[in-house]
């Protein structure tokens, strides 16, 4: 959407929010706990002139409040704020904050508790005013529901020196975010200086170019040379600038695999002795530490206790995860500290995925001797005896989340179908900046529970917390970065702030512009999908018919066509469910007050016998995968090339075996469907596709077989059409069944299916 667009929706939607563009709104991002508004008592005017009381500690959380309304004009009334603390809560974060005609007092139970407060009066404010705020008496109560609330950020794959850094800090501040998952090492590039180790900046955080495009469309790569590191004192200063805003900074040091970086630095780190590269692509390696050898245990050892002298977070990142151990099978130094250790292979880990619990363990034992626990992506999991308080960060999905807690470990959940940020926010990936691949819009960030079903009580006390992620092999700018943050990051904040029977996506959104007017106000870059049309499909099939409905933005106009065909000012306004039953492309816009149109989103109906008829499978669906299970497969809605849209429905390991019983009977001579392969994500062909009919609904006889054998399970990645043909029969039910390729690698191999059609 344009931004002249945004911002005219904008002028329409604070002004509808506030019906005086001067008076403050305590209902901001993240929503808090409790907002009571005292409407028989008159406001508090804020000003530039009011008058700011801190106690001595608070001395830098009453500077960031002077800096916010340093802007306003002048009150012209005597007014107070007053910032203490001394706020019982068994919360330490928790805050309160009392208005008054005279006085506003932000009380925490801690630093950091009125450190938020500040951040939710910040928020309350119009950004651009000419005229001193309002500010509703009433009474702010709130807590956080998690005590971690996790940001990561790559800054390997592309650089962002130590003003970028900073300014995403700022960004994390704003949303009530206080951890910073700083990944600071990987194939592609070492980012911190290691004193004891200087090769490790000196040659492993440079890259004579990059991949161009999409790993996996080509291997072609670039001449324009990606480089740079943090000098301790770079690190030292960035972390008393997060500290000031109450936000700890999680270092990350990913081993022992990802670290071809280290390798081209010291070669002798490695099984073979090299020579290894800095890579310029994003994977493709089979190169890792060597734990076989005593030179590259102490080498961990080294680069962690300088990492953890410089930082005085309670954690450290080891990674652990993607380690290929072809290697470790051939490494005669690896096999030798196998029989030393005395490992044995079981039925669900091999000595070598067995070796690297070793590395982790070793780790481990570095962190406990400096006051700290390790963190380790969900891979850790592999190996059966990890230290019990190693942290899980469970990103492969909320399986690793759910086996850690199970094993009584704490868990941090990341799971990438809900909190990969380098994923498309929007799945028209024609017209958006390239992406990793994937879907995550704002609206699934929103909808992510961290608490997975089935949790006992024990369990969830073992959550930290949620996190999101954004690494950056396609993110090579500042600006882009905070492209693919914003405003996903305000979602994920009310994942990781707000008590869940407060959540509600149509408030959120409607809670979004004074925000939004923020990141106009501090010059950030975002994404503007959250303001495009939400169009959305409900099957009724008694009625054959498909109900679709649109979610109508305040102070947009929503329009639409049925041909396909892009619209415009004249098209038919939306105003209630269309119900469709035949052939169509629908074509659906927001439209501004003054007439623009925004982002054009477009479905295609496509009606056939199974079309609203009953479906059964006899295999589920995988559950990240599951969208809207097994009606998606017959709704009639035709999915893209993105396969989180929303249209796919994806099994693992499992054959699609979907029976479908038609409204009525119908010949059929043709049984098709597709498939979406992204091979880098695990997204693969089929191999085989057999089709039963039923004339009667209960006796079936084999009609056709569809070999898909002879087919490269990944074929060019995007979505294919698979067709069946056979003699024409009378069928009053259909059962389709397709079976996926077999699983190889280090991934999950998933088949993806849609609409399944019947001519």
């Amino acid at each position: 959407m344009k931004l002249k667009t945004i911002l005219s929706i904008l002028a329409v939607s604070v002004a509808a929010i506030n019906a005086e563009a001067d008076m403050a709104d305590y209902n901001v991002v993240p929503l808090p706990l409790s907002v009571e508004v005292d409407g028989s008592q008159k406001p508090f005017v804020l000003g530039s002139d009011t008058k700011i009381l801190t106690e001595k500690k608070l001395d830098r959380e009453g500077d960031f409040l002077r800096s916010y309304i340093s802007f306003l004009p002048k009150a012209g009334v005597k007014g107070t704020v007053e910032l203490k603390t001394g706020l019982k809560s068994d919360n330490p974060e928790a805050y309160r904050i009392t208005v008054t005609p005279k006085r506003i007092t932000v009380e925490g139970a801690s630093d950091a508790g009125v450190f938020y407060g500040v951040q939710t009066l910040r928020k309350s404010l119009p950004a651009d005013i000419t005229e001193a705020v309002m500010m509703p008496a009433g009474t702010v109560s709130d807590s956080p529901r998690f005590a971690y609330r996790g940001a990561h950020l790559d800054v390997v794959r592309h650089f962002f020196d130590a003003d970028e850094v900073k300014t995403f800090i700022d960004m994390l501040a704003l949303h009530n975010i206080n951890k910073f998952h700083w990944h600071l090492t990987d194939d592609q590039g070492w980012r911190i200086e290691i004193k004891k180790y200087p090769r490790l900046t000196e040659v492993g955080s440079k890259r004579p170019g990059t991949l161009i495009g999409r790993y996996g469309a080509g291997t072609e790569i670039d001449s324009i040379p990606v480089e740079g590191f943090y000098t301790q004192d770079q690190i030292r200063d960035i972390i008393a600038y997060a500290a000031e805003h109450h936000i700890e900074i999680i270092p990350e040091i990913d081993l022992p695999s990802h670290m071809m970086a280290a390798l081209a630095s010291y070669s002798e780190l490695g099984c073979t002795g090299g020579p290894y590269e800095v890579l310029c692509t994003w994977a493709g390696y089979k190169d890792v530490l060597c734990p076989g050898k005593d030179m590259t245990m102490e080498f961990i050892g080294d680069v962690l206790s300088e990492v953890m002298e410089l930082f005085p977070s309670k954690f450290i990142h080891i990674g652990g995860d993607e380690c290929p151990k072809d290697r470790w099978k051939e490494c005669p130094d690896c096999q030798a500290r196998i029989a030393e250790l005395g490992i044995k292979a079981t039925d669900e880990a091999s000595a070598e995925t067995q070796l690297q619990g070793y590395v982790t363990r070793y780790a481990a034992d570095v962190a406990r001797r400096h006051g700290k626990s390790v963190i380790g992506w969900d891979e850790i999991l592999e190996c059966e005896d990890i230290p019990q308080d190693a942290v899980v960060m469970s990103w492969r999905g909320i399986d690793g989340a759910v086996k850690g807690t199970v094993r009584g470990h704490r868990v941090i959940q990341t799971p990438n179908d809900y909190l990969y940020f380098d994923y498309y926010q929007s799945d028209n990936m024609d017209v958006e900046p390239l992406a990793i691949g994937g879907y995550v819009p704002v609206e699934r960030v929103y909808s992510f529970e961290p608490f997975s079903e089935g949790m006992t009580d024990a369990q969830k006390q073992l959550v930290m917390g949620p996190q999101a992620n954004l690494w950056t092999e396609y993110v090579p700018t500042f600006s882009h970065l905070q492209y693919m943050e914003l405003p996903r990051m305000a979602a994920l904040a009310e994942v990781q702030w707000t008590a869940p029977e407060k959540k509600n996506y149509h408030d959120f959104k409607c809670r979004m512009p004074r925000l939004i007017a923020r990141y106009e106000h501090e010059g950030y870059n975002y994404a503007r999908h959250i303001f495009d049309t939400d169009v959305n499909f409900r099957p009724d099939r008694e009625a054959g018919v498909l109900a679709m409905s649109a979610s109508v933005y305040p102070g947009t106009t929503v329009r639409y066509t049925l041909d396909g065909k892009q619209p415009s000012v004249s098209s038919a306004a939306y105003s209630e469910p269309l119900r469709l039953d035949s052939d169509c492309v629908i074509a659906a816009a927001a439209f501004s007050p003054d007439g623009e149109r925004g982002t054009v989103t477009t479905d295609t109906l496509r009606v056939s016998a199974p079309t609203f008829g009953d479906i059964t499978l006899a295999c589920e669906p995988y559950s990240p995968f599951a969208f809207g299970g097994a009606d998606a497969l017959v709704d009639g809605l035709v999915g893209g090339d993105n396969f989180r849209s929303g249209r796919w429905v994806g099994f693992l390991g499992d054959p699609c075996d979907a029976t479908v019983t038609f409204r009525s009977p119908a010949s059929v001579s043709r049984v098709s469907f597709k498939t979406c392969i992204v091979w880098p994500e695990g997204a693969l062909e089929f191999r085989k596709a057999e089709v039963y009919g039923s004339a009667d609904g209960n006796n079936f006889e084999h009609l056709a077989t569809l070999d898909n054998s002879a087919q490269d399970p990944a074929q060019g990645n995007g979505a294919y059409l698979h067709e069946i043909n056979f003699d024409t029969v009378t069928l009053k039910a259909l059962r389709v069944v397709i079976t996926p390729c077999e699983p190889s690698g280090i991934w999950k191999r998933i088949l993806f299916v849609d609409e399944i059609q019947a001519q």
